[in-house]
């Protein structure tokens, strides 16, 4: 790793070498460094908004539906609604 660093140092910065490659070089580094951080961000927004939305999708779905096992509708008593309050 060390070896690499070093011929990139001396690639990047020599005495010898033409000034227009050391600017494009300049260039894509940073067209790099802003284009993966452009990426991070917006992945991190969107691992925000799903946070948002499966919060908001939670509080309307309720945990426990109580359905009649037939018709429509269904008489209660309140031996039976203190049972469903209880859980």
């Amino acid at each position: 790793m060390r070896l690499s660093i070093l011929f990139a140092w001396r690639y990047l910065f020599g005495k010898k070498s033409t000034n227009a490659i050391n600017i494009i070089t300049g260039i894509s580094i940073v067209g790099i460094g802003v284009g993966t951080a452009a990426l991070i961000l917006v992945l991190s927004v969107f691992n925000g908004f799903e946070d948002l939305l499966a919060g908001l999708m939670n509080s309307v779905n309720a945990d426990i539906k109580v359905m009649p096992v037939q018709g429509k509708r269904f008489e209660i008593d309140s031996a039976t609604l203190k049972k469903i309050n209880a859980l």
